[in-house]
This record gives structure tokens, sequence and C-alpha cells, in this order.
């Protein structure tokens, strides 16, 4: 075998295409090669922008002695998770399941059919922090399953067991009526920093999906309201914006969100954006829509295509000696950091954040903006892929734009953003998930019709327009026959990948349940109830996972 990239349209798949692992592209053909070969799988998935999945090629893939040892034992194949959603989810469930952190870059040791036996993330090229290195773990995974498949084939069987264990349901939506939502939410409230904002004490991720959960205690809970005023003064104010030139970056690496991981994702900015407009509404605090007015702003500038909305901006940028660095583009010096400290007067070096100080907070970004327009560094790279998905959850940032400041601007823009949606990625009841510069892959996932159908009810709530609830009401239809069987939702329509936990957007299996309960009157869908009862079994027994099915069912149950 070779490597097969060359041909993929991927970004990620093509900064892979010249290494010299045997890479293929996930496809059934590639699944088929490997149980003629009786192979087992190395998958690594990741996306484009992703540091540390830009650091392990770097280490191991582009190494020739590892890639020889990976090619001797396994099928090496490689997957865009922005492509795979369902793929990703079903693998990063796995390393859940046996105890393990999820991530990217994801390392899955699978038999030749797909299954797994073994998994991580981030594999460095030496033992360190308690990691094995790379080419240790390849050879000796790749001899177990030489020398006794059958062992390899146990520790998947074991698996496969625990999941058809995991997804029975045995609550139902009745149960819901003795449910205690105020103590199921202890397990969000558990995990509040309430001296730095966020949750955990480590790395912080904005982590929307609580937020909006936790927004249903905003009116009522001085708690719950003191430490969501801190995150978004926080998301505001911290390392994990750009003040000079505009968006959110992924996350910070610190408690203190003062260092970030550098990419941007489009998701990621929709949904900080429309949690900071809920904010607003709340607080009439201005730097809240003022930042997420400028996050528009950003993305409409840096994002947008004849196309629709790109997906990401890369973490690493070229240093002075054309190599990839994290973050370079955006440093600043010494001196011009001097210089802005010796033009503004700052109180303990500190901005304030209220809307008295609103001037002042403004101010200063204006001699940020000075530094970086004489910024002559290259820009970090785009992955150009249009997402459908993703695009829809930024057409409810921009209506949700247009009903807080009344603008007509951002009802124009998310008109014309759905226009291109409609043209390139729809195709009567038919959503098809990626768009090359036009080129559409016509593969598609829950996550592309729950994020449509809630932007479609959005444009209805907002216009009373009768075309968006009749576009609504037929996607719904459509996707109740692709991804719903025997009373369960299906993340992919071979109905094989089931995953109902929240992570950095809200779960698509728990948008669509929302919407059904919700709007599914409306609509003119009939709902059965044994997907309600599916619901409720998951909030039953995991509501520390599932914060959109929490706020989906504290709502339903006050109806």
């Amino acid at each position: 075998m070779k490597n097969e990239l060359s041909k993929q349209k991927s970004l990620y798949l093509k900064q892979h295409e010249n290494n010299p692992v045997a890479w293929q592209a996930y496809s059934e053909e590639t699944i088929a090669k490997a149980m003629e070969l009786n192979k087992p799988l190395f998958i690594s998935i990741g996306y484009s922008s992703c540091h540390w999945c830009h650091v392990m090629a770097h280490e191991s893939f582009e190494n020739e002695t590892a890639a020889e040892i990976l090619n001797k034992y396994f099928v090496p194949v490689k997957i865009d998770r922005e492509e795979f959603p369902s793929v990703d989810k079903r693998y990063q469930f796995y390393l859940h399941a046996t105890g393990k952190r999820g991530g990217w870059p994801l390392s899955i040791f699978a038999l030749p059919d797909g299954r797994p036996f073994f998994g991580g993330t981030y594999f460095p090229p030496k033992p360190t922090h308690g990691l094995p290195a790379f080419t240790e773990i390849v050879v000796q995974l790749g001899k177990l399953y030489q020398d006794t498949p059958k062992e390899a084939e146990k520790y998947s069987k074991n698996y496969d067991k625990f999941f058809d264990k995991f997804i029975v349901t045995d609550k139902t939506s009745e149960e819901l009526t003795g449910f205690d939502f105020h103590t199921a939410s202890e397990s969000f409230s558990k995990m509040f920093d309430s001296e730095q904002g966020g949750l955990g004490k480590d790395a912080k991720f904005p982590n929307i999906p609580v937020m909006e959960a936790m927004m249903e205690y905003y009116d009522t809970d001085l708690f719950v309201r003191d430490f969501m005023n801190l995150t978004a003064d926080r998301l505001c104010t911290s390392g994990i914006y750009d003040h000079v030139n505009g968006g959110f970056y992924r996350y910070a690496v610190d408690r203190k969100w003062s260092v970030p991981h550098f990419e941007k994702m489009l998701y990621d900015n929709a949904q900080n954006t429309c949690f900071l407009l809920d904010m607003f509404e709340k607080t009439d605090n201005r730097l809240y829509l003022k930042t997420a007015e400028k996050t528009i702003d950003f993305i409409l500038h840096e994002f947008n295509t004849d196309f629709g909305l790109i997906s990401a901006m890369d973490a690493d940028s070229l240093d002075d000696d054309l190599k990839l660095v994290e973050g370079f583009y955006y440093l600043v010096s010494e001196d011009q950091i001097k210089q802005i400290a010796d033009s503004v007067t700052l109180t303990e070096g500190v901005i304030t954040v209220n809307n008295a100080d609103y001037e002042e907070y403004v101010r200063l970004e204006q001699h940020f903006l000075k530094i970086q327009a004489d910024n002559l560094k290259e820009k970090p790279a785009k992955d150009t892929k249009i997402i459908l998905s993703q695009n829809m959850l930024f057409v409810k940032a921009l209506l949700r734009m247009f009903e807080i400041s009344g603008s007509d601007y951002y009802m124009e823009q998310a008109s014309a953003l759905l226009g291109k949606l409609r043209h390139f990625h729809m195709h009567g009841r038919s959503l098809f998930r990626i768009n090359y510069h036009g080129e559409v892959m016509e593969q598609t996932t829950l996550e592309d019709y729950a994020f449509t159908i809630d932007a479609f009810m959005k444009f209805f709530e907002i216009t009373k327009e009768k075309l968006f609830l009749t576009e609504a009401s037929a996607f719904a239809d459509e996707a109740l026959k692709l991804f719903c069987k025997d009373g369960l939702i299906y993340l992919d329509t071979e109905k094989t990948v089931i995953d109902t936990f929240d992570d950095s957007i809200p779960n698509s299996i728990s948008v669509f349940i929302g919407l059904l309960l919700t709007a599914g009157d409306i609509m003119g869908i009939p709902v059965e109830k044994s997907i309600i009862d599916f619901g409720a079994d998951r909030l039953i027994k995991y509501p520390g996972g599932h914060p959109t099915l929490f706020k989906t069912f504290m709502r339903y149950s006050n109806l």
C-alpha cells in the first residue's frame, strides 16, 4: 500500500499526503481491504487547525522509522472528524467508556472490520508523562493481533457488550414527574470555578451547552448568576478572545484564561456569540453586546465565501524561519506592549468589566489594532470546507443579533447565508454535509438535519413566514426516516452510532429530541413516545453529561 491522501479534498487529509505513512482514506473499500489482508487498522482522527494533531504528525507520521513500523503492523486510516462526525463520536465514546479522556488527535487501534480494541489521543515519540512512545504501542498492539488475535477480539467484544447494555432504555418520560432538576443541576454547578469562571480548574473551554442549561437558573439563583456573569466577563476580556482582530480562540490552556490554543473554529464563535447575546439580554452589559458584534464582524470578514462560511483558522502560522509555530501571528513584542502601557492609564493594570469603563476598553483595543495593522506576518492557514451544521449555528447567531439589535443588516446576512446553503447543500429533503468550493460530498448526518431544522424554526419564529415552517417540517420528517429505528435515534444513516452526550456543541440527538418536543405539534410531526422515553432515560441516568437534554426536559416539564 501507499499513501492515497493526495486524491482527497479535505485540507486535513492533504496535510498528510506526503507522509511516509501509507494513509488510506476512510471508506468501505478501505475496510474491505483490511479484512482481505487480515490486518488491523490504525485510525487517526483530527482536523486541520488542531495544534496537537500537527505535533504528532511532525514527531511520528513524518518520521520514516515510525512510519515503517506503523505500515508493517497496521492499515493506517486518516479521518477528518468534520467530514465524519459520527465516526469520530463512535471512537470518542469508546475512549470514555474505557476510562480515558477524549480529544484530538484521536488514535484508535481496531480490528480489520473497524471495531476498536485499544485507543488514546496524542502519543509522544518517546515515553513521557506516563505515556508510552508511539512506536512502542504500535509494536505491542501489532504483535498482539499478529500472535493472539483472539485476545484483541476479546477486548473488542467486551466493549460491544458494554455498549449494548449502555443503550438499553428502561426509564420512561413519566419518571420525569419525580425527577429533581435542582439536584441534577448540581452535577453542573459542582464543576463551576467560582473564582475564575468556566468549568474545572485546568484548561478552560467555554462549554456553551452547560452555560445555556444554567441560564434556566439565572433569575432565581444568585450563585449561578454570579458565576454566569463572571464567565461572560472572562470570555470578553481574557486571552481566549482576540481583542485585536476579533473572534474567539478554541480554548485557554490555563485556569486564568490567559494563554489560548490559537485555532479559531466557526462553531465556537457562533455559540459564544449567542451566549453573550443571551447574557446581554439578562444584564444590559454593553461589553457582551459589543464583543458579540465584533465576533460576527470578524467571521463575516474572515470566514465568508461565495459558498458559505469556512470551518476554521489554524492555530499555527509561519515564523521568521518559515517554521510553523503556534500563535506566532498574534505575537506582540515587549516593546510594543510598553508603548501601549505608556499611553494608556489602567487601574492596577486591569480594565474592569462594566459599562462605565467600556470606552477605556475600546481605547486600549485601538492601540493594539494599530500594532496589528503594521503586522507583516503571514496569516494562519484556513480550512475552507463549508459544513452545513456549523453554518446553521452561525445563521442562528445572526438571527439572535437581529432580535437583540433590531438591525436589518443581520437579518440580511442570515438570509444571504441561508441562500448559499440552500443552493449547495439542499436538494429536496436531502441535506449534504460538506461543500468544497462548490463540489458537494453527498453524505449527511443527524447533526446537519437537527441544526438546519433549528435554524428554520428560528426564521419562522421571527418572520412568521410559513415557508420556513414547511421546510423545517419536511426535514424533520426525513430525519425520522433516516436516523430513527425502534425508538432509538442514531447519528448516522447506517444507524450504527448512538451517543447522546454533549461536547463542544450541543449533541444533535438531544437537539432533535428538543425540537420534536417543543415544535413537533407546530411542524405537524407526531412524536413517538419511545423517542421521548429514550431522551428521558439518558437524562435520568446521566444528568451531568446531558445539559441540552436537561434544558429541554426542564422546559417541557413546566409546560
